[in-house]
């Protein structure tokens, strides 16, 4: 059974979020980085 382009588009649409949920968790696990307070303070202007 075909579908029709609605179907096509509407299915792509829906699984934008579900993709970025994803990747979202994904970089979660890997930036787990402890920052020091030399590095959060290295831009700063005195």
């Amino acid at each position: 059974m075909p579908y029709n382009q609605i179907n096509v588009i509407l299915g792509g649409l829906i699984h934008i979020p579900i993709i970025i949920l994803i990747l979202k968790f994904i970089e979660s696990k890997f930036n787990t980085r402890n920052w020091t307070t030399e590095e959060l303070n290295y831009n700063k202007i005195i």
